[in-house]
């Protein structure tokens, strides 16, 4: 079962962040290239990440370089 990866850049954000929500794991690239990876939820103007040690990260669209996740191949 291979895998692709699909890069959301900080410009798609807003549009893709309705398939972002529903991703079980997403790696979040921060501008000051910090790579943090978990399950993203959606607050009022900030993003939280909850990490796989269940400790929560909290940042702003704009401190958003990328996000990764990734897809299923069809082969």
């Amino acid at each position: 079962m291979g895998k692709r990866q699909v890069r959301v850049f900080r410009k798609d954000l807003e549009q893709r962040l309705p398939e972002l929500l529903q991703q079980p794991a997403v790696q979040v690239v921060l501008r000051n290239k910090v790579v943090l990876t978990g399950a993203l939820s959606s607050m009022e103007d900030k993003l939280q990440l909850t990490d796989k040690r269940s400790g929560k990260h909290d940042f702003t669209p704009d401190q958003i370089e990328e996000i990764i996740f990734d897809v299923e191949a069809p082969y």
